[in-house]
């Protein structure tokens, strides 16, 4: 599976939080791969920075960082309490367009993964409010203090968009009670709930239809038709993944050559590499994860070691088992044995 890929902001905005909030320091970044430099060394310095997208990784190490050495337990709260406008990203900047706090809310839940895509939210039509609730991408390892800067943020945004006396009606955690749990009245305006079935913050009628300040139906425009670029360059990227992935199923017997999937997709080799690489992975590595996937399968099913070695289009039975070994840790006997004990 290809690496998620969220927003260069997100990344640069959270690193440099943790910095100002006394989170963590620069040496433990510096430790952990995290430094500010390294992390600009994955951007394109030809497009704009609102628009380039980093690797989920990094924005999950700088979360762990934080939950691991801040002495500041309500990390998150603070996070998602901080605004730079200066700061705002395509997807950001098209929200204070909006005429109103609900447009706003459905634009960023049709175009949020422009941001994070492991960040889902859903919306609940209450009959006299919205409920909006957050979920992270099962198996992620998202922190619980994340949990709290999404929700903090989202509250803190509504203020930005419509005035100061933006107030959830109620707000709920999945968490237990934290041992700070006073400081999330003074974050959200109100004592949340612990211990719910959800992550959810709920508005009334009149939050939702509440018109936004610095609407302007001409940047509006301007904004919409850019964000629409961006989630199709988005899809298009993804797509171009799964397209890879399934030519390189199809020809695994025959040992898929670059060129002639390059030829199939009509793309040049370069280009081919660049977009793949803007994705976070290349053809060698969709290459080892198809084989291995299939490796793994067939051997569990007790498939022949050398009809398998064929049909992944290995020249001989040894490379096979050298391959399957680094990926695995163990022989392909090995892993029919694990099956016939299942």
């Amino acid at each position: 599976m290809s690496p998620t890929r969220v927003s260069a902001l997100a990344v640069l905005d959270l690193h440099d939080l943790l910095l100002q909030l006394g989170a963590v320091d620069a040496a433990q970044l510096q430790a952990a791969g995290l430094s500010r430099e390294g992390l600009l060394a994955g951007c394109d310095p030809l497009r704009p920075l609102p628009e380039q997208r980093l690797d989920e990784s990094l924005l999950l190490g700088l979360w762990q960082q934080a939950a691991s050495h801040s002495a500041l337990p309500h990390v998150g709260l603070l996070v998602g309490l901080a605004f730079n406008p200066e700061r705002r990203g395509l997807l950001a900047s098209l929200l204070f367009q909006c005429a109103s706090v609900g447009e706003a809310l459905s634009t960023f839940l049709r175009h949020g993964a422009l941001m994070n895509p492991s960040e889902q939210w859903r919306a609940h039509d209450t009959g006299d409010g919205l409920c909006l609730e957050l979920a992270f991408a099962a198996g992620r390892g998202y922190p619980q203090a994340a949990v709290e800067r999404s929700l903090v943020a989202l509250v803190r945004w509504g203020r930005e968009l419509a005035g100061d006396g933006f107030v959830p009606d109620r707000v709920e955690f999945a968490c237990p009670r934290p041992a700070y749990a006073e400081r999330f009245a003074d974050a959200f305006g109100i004592a949340p709930q612990f211990g719910c079935a959800a992550n959810r913050v709920y508005l009334s009628a009149g939050q939702v239809a509440s018109p936004i300040r610095s609407a302007n139906p001409y940047l509006k425009a301007l904004l919409e038709a850019r964000v629409q670029e961006a989630q199709e360059q988005l899809r298009a990227e993804t797509d171009l993944v799964e397209r890879v992935r399934l030519l390189i199923r199809a020809d695994l017997a025959s040992g898929p050559g670059v060129d002639a999937l390059c030829a199939r997709l009509h793309l040049s080799r370069p280009t081919l590499y660049r977009r793949l690489r803007e994705q976070g992975t290349g053809f060698a590595e969709l290459l080892e994860e198809e084989r291995s996937r299939v490796a793994l399968q067939q051997a569990r099913e007790g498939v022949p070691v050398q009809a398998i070695s064929e049909a992944l289009g290995f020249k001989d039975v040894s490379t096979f088992h050298r391959a399957f070994r680094r990926w695995f840790g163990h022989s392909p006997g090995a892993a029919r044995q694990v099956r016939s004990m299942d």
